[in-house]
């Protein structure tokens, strides 16, 4: 089974990028291929509107998407982590997810197919509700183009990443969060 993980942290080696690692040991113990991009050190530039892709399935934009287009087709399952920006999901993860319509064929149909999805959202408040609503609607776009949420580990008020490796509990969820994304 091979898994693709997009981080979309400016920070490589901060809370989120810890928790999508978590979930990734979980999904290789159970013998899981996997891959880790982090968009924040990419350039992925915004959709252009261009409406190419509508008839090609094809983005015509190039840039460091392009492979990463390869990457979500070839995966058997897909994780995706972002940090809570400003009530919303990080620009870089923003422009990759909007890139993401050319996935999207007629009617709205996904021309990726579905793919079993584990959501990692991190978030420096410690109300776990104060972006519900944010966090559905990433949700829901991401599975209009086919990404299925199959599991959402949401980390709140962790700074830094000794904090996530230190809370037992959090990566307990984490490990059986990529196990779940094998079965």
């Amino acid at each position: 089974m091979k898994i693709a993980a997009f981080i979309g942290s400016p920070r490589p080696d901060g809370v989120t990028d810890a928790v999508v690692r978590q979930v990734l040991c979980g999904a290789d113990d159970k013998g899981a291929d996997s891959a880790v991009f982090h968009i924040g050190l990419l350039h992925i530039m915004g959709c252009h509107a261009c409406m190419k892709c509508r008839k090609t399935g094809v983005c015509v934009l190039d840039d460091d998407m392009k492979p990463l287009f390869e990457e979500l087709i070839e995966a058997d399952c897909i994780i995706l982590g972002t940090p809570i920006y400003f009530y919303y999901m990080t620009a870089q993860m923003k422009a990759f997810t909007d890139r993401l319509f050319s996935l999207i064929g007629e009617g709205f149909k996904s021309r990726l197919g579905r793919k079993k999805t584990v959501f990692v959202v991190t978030q420096g408040a410690d109300d776990p509700d104060l972006f519900s609503s944010q966090i559905e609607s990433m949700k829901k776009a991401w599975g209009m183009a086919g990404l299925d949420i199959i599991e959402t580990v949401h980390v709140c008020a962790l700074e830094n990443a000794e904090g996530v490796m230190e809370d037992e509990e959090l990566m307990k969820r984490a490990f059986m969060a990529g196990q779940d994304l094998c079965r």
